[in-house]
């Protein structure tokens, strides 16, 4: 048994809105992530250049956020564009988005000469010297993050397949719902109770 069918305005919204950005946010994280994944060593090098860690002593963990930041963008990018656990993408999207923001304004107010390598040797919007550009997109790139996270996946994503997959399953096998007692006055079948009292009288 089907639910209802949607309303014009969430078709809408699915259509202008959620499968846009979904796309739109998701795809650009996997094109960093390729492209941090393609020259692991200049993105290491750029990890290492923002001096948040001390490199001789922290190296091992330089290398590794420069192996796995890149997978953690990828799957979530992959996971938003599909629509599949949309909410968790988004958010974990959003949480890089801030922690890529603190790290960027850390460069700038301590007046260092560092290079962004957020799309490899891209330049997006911004060239690769860090500065004010770079903390505005990720800015601006945080609005989808959010509007998806509050919104989901819409009407277009595999979260909303599964779901009414789901509600559908349990429409079908769930029993019907107990009918209320009727009395006689009802023309419905009286209650019947046990009355242990009344039984031995």
């Amino acid at each position: 048994m089907s639910g209802s069918k949607p309303g014009l305005g969430i078709i809408a919204e699915a259509v202008l809105l959620q499968l846009p950005l979904r796309v739109g946010l998701g795809g650009l994280f996997c094109l960093a992530a390729f492209k941090k994944l393609q020259d692991p060593q200049s993105f290491a090098e750029a990890i290492k250049g923002f001096k948040v860690l001390d490199a001789n002593e922290f190296g091992h963990l330089i290398i590794t956020g420069a192996f796995t930041i890149p997978w953690i963008e990828l799957v979530a990018g992959v996971m938003l564009v599909l629509g599949f656990w949309t909410r968790a993408s988004a958010l974990t999207l959003g949480l890089a988005l801030v922690g890529f923001m603190a790290a960027l304004m850390s460069v700038i107010f301590r007046g260092l000469n560092a290079s962004c390598s957020c799309f490899g040797d891209l330049n997006l919007v911004c060239g690769h010297e860090i500065g004010w550009c770079q903390v505005i997109r990720n800015l601006v790139l945080l609005i989808p993050a959010g509007y998806l996270i509050w919104r989901q996946g819409g009407l277009l994503s595999i979260d909303h397949a599964l779901q009414t997959r789901r509600r559908d399953h349990w429409s079908e096998h769930d029993p019907l719902p107990p009918q209320a007692n009727k009395g006689p006055n009802t023309g419905g079948d009286a209650d019947i109770r046990f009355d242990p009292i009344g039984d031995r009288a």
